[in-house]
């Protein structure tokens, strides 16, 4: 009786806080009647019963559990026999089934590879209808786009998606790749100057973009010029880098690099100073747990550096991968499939397969030396990642690396809350933080699969029918 008076407690406090304090705008009704089609619940308080429950600040999966929400708010968790569920809400039963926060993913993209062959010539197509719906009905609640090729199409997006006038996540818009002399796609500006890169951080930052990415061969004076332009505006840079290697940047301030250590040229022999020097294997002369990597792992740590993986992207270029997964292909626009199929797919490599061993190694080691380790799915590559279903198996090669079922998801959501320092409303399933939540069929502590099992996607407590979305989109990617 002691913890039912307890919980009652807590419930009545939250909601009343709430309420007088309006924490959180509740417009469910200002959806349009073509989403409205896809949403199963919008009541203002609902109960779900006898779940799973991805608790990812503790690391654990907890059975019985029941959470509460109302007016788009967790109000209450805890034990089903436990929680007081209010008259009047909806119950829904999640027997067999876990709740899991919204993921949090920090290397979107809304466009794909749409390469010419003969004449040869790359270029990357934007899926403003598509992308954001596959993300968000896999479980994709929050995303940070990791570079624009259609900046303005982006910010649309964003402000469409927030207004409730397309399905889609809650959108962290990255300005255009800041790309230096010598890049390989025609859509990304080359920036040579220090004064060209404070004009363009300048530029972006007042047309209301929130972080920047650096690319390949951007040099070290340029990139330390657009580091501190962008902390002058109270900004953030991440990169994905290869003139400036990983230890440079870090001394320099960045805030994230990208791919893991994929993009690292640190350990490259022979690497010239402000020089590009790619290679598909660039750990092939060190010991993943060696002291090289140590030292490097030490200085970001130190740093603060937050590194994010990629690993779905660099698995389809391995010789080892299999084939992209049967709802993936259903979801390609024919074209689109028979691309991959002839082209696309024949884009492996066996130095892909060591590199990725090593790569699962080195980023264990650097989140267990205390390092931020956030997850994302860069659905570009050799296309074999889409968005959405590209996350999910980003999310799953992280229990590769030896990372449990519910660390993988903590990495997932709550690590990239706290990279986009947000943590205090989303990333997890705690009183008081917008209900964002994934409902799966099955326990993901029993297999790290059955996050593929979406069900329904619960954003500001509005849920959506997860698998009426992916069935509108069959055939749909690559179209628009």
């Amino acid at each position: 009786m002691k913890k039912l008076l307890k919980g009652i407690g807590k419930t009545v406090i939250t909601v009343f806080f709430c309420l007088v304090f309006s924490c959180k705008l509740y417009a469910q009704s200002a959806y349009p009647y073509a989403i409205q089609a896809y949403i199963s619940y919008k009541q203002d308080t609902i109960a779900l019963t006898h779940c799973y429950f991805g608790d990812v600040i503790h690391k654990t999966v907890l059975s019985d559990e029941t959470i509460v929400i109302a007016h788009g708010i967790i109000i209450s968790t805890g034990k089903t026999k436990v929680v007081h569920i209010p008259p009047g809400a909806t119950i829904i039963d999640c027997t067999g089934k876990t709740v899991l926060p919204g993921y949090v993913l920090l290397h979107e993209h809304m466009f794909y590879p749409d390469a010419s062959i003969s004449p040869y010539y790359i270029h990357y197509k934007q899926l403003p209808v598509s992308f954001p719906r596959l993300y968000f009905a896999c479980g994709v609640t929050t995303a940070r786009t990791a570079g624009s090729v259609e900046p303005y199409s982006d910010l649309s997006l964003k402000k469409e998606i927030d207004a409730h006038q397309i399905i889609g996540p809650t959108l962290y818009v990255t300005a255009p790749y800041m790309e230096g002399a010598g890049g390989f796609a025609p859509q990304m500006h080359e920036i040579t100057t220090t004064e060209e890169a404070k004009r363009f951080v300048n530029f972006w930052a007042d047309e209301g973009f929130t972080s920047f990415k650096a690319y390949m061969n951007l040099n070290r004076a340029v990139l330390k010029a657009a580091i501190d332009a962008a902390h002058a505006r109270g900004l953030k840079i991440t990169g994905h880098l290869c003139a400036v290697t990983y230890r440079e940047a870090a001394e320099m301030g960045i805030d994230q690099l990208e791919h893991g250590f994929f993009a690292a040229t640190d350990f490259i022999p022979g690497k010239g100073e402000d020089a590009c020097v790619s290679e598909l294997n660039p750990f092939k002369h060190i010991n993943p747990r060696g002291k090289e990597i140590k030292d490097l792992i030490n200085i970001l740590v130190k740093n603060k550096v937050i590194l994010t993986s990629t690993l779905a992207v660099f698995e389809g270029l391995c010789k080892q991968d299999t084939i992209p997964k049967q709802q993936a292909f259903d979801a390609m626009s024919p074209d689109t499939r028979d691309m991959y199929l002839k082209y696309y797919s024949h884009e492996k490599s066996a130095d892909m397969d060591s590199a990725m061993t090593k790569e699962l190694v080195m980023e264990k080691e650097f989140a267990g030396a205390g390092g931020l380790l956030t997850a994302g799915t860069d659905p570009t590559g050799n296309g074999n990642v889409l968005a959405g279903y590209g996350s999910l198996r980003a999310i799953e090669l992280l229990t590769k690396a030896g990372f449990t079922a519910i660390e993988a998801i903590r990495i997932a959501t709550y690590n990239g809350a706290v990279a986009l320092q947000a943590q205090s409303t989303i990333g997890s399933l705690e009183v008081g933080k917008h209900a964002d939540m994934v409902v799966i069929d099955g326990n993901v502590a029993d297999n790290i699969n059955n996050i593929e099992k979406v069900q329904f996607v619960f954003k500001d407590g509005v849920g959506f029918n997860a698998q009426k979305i992916l069935q509108q989109l069959k055939g749909q990617v690559g179209k628009f």
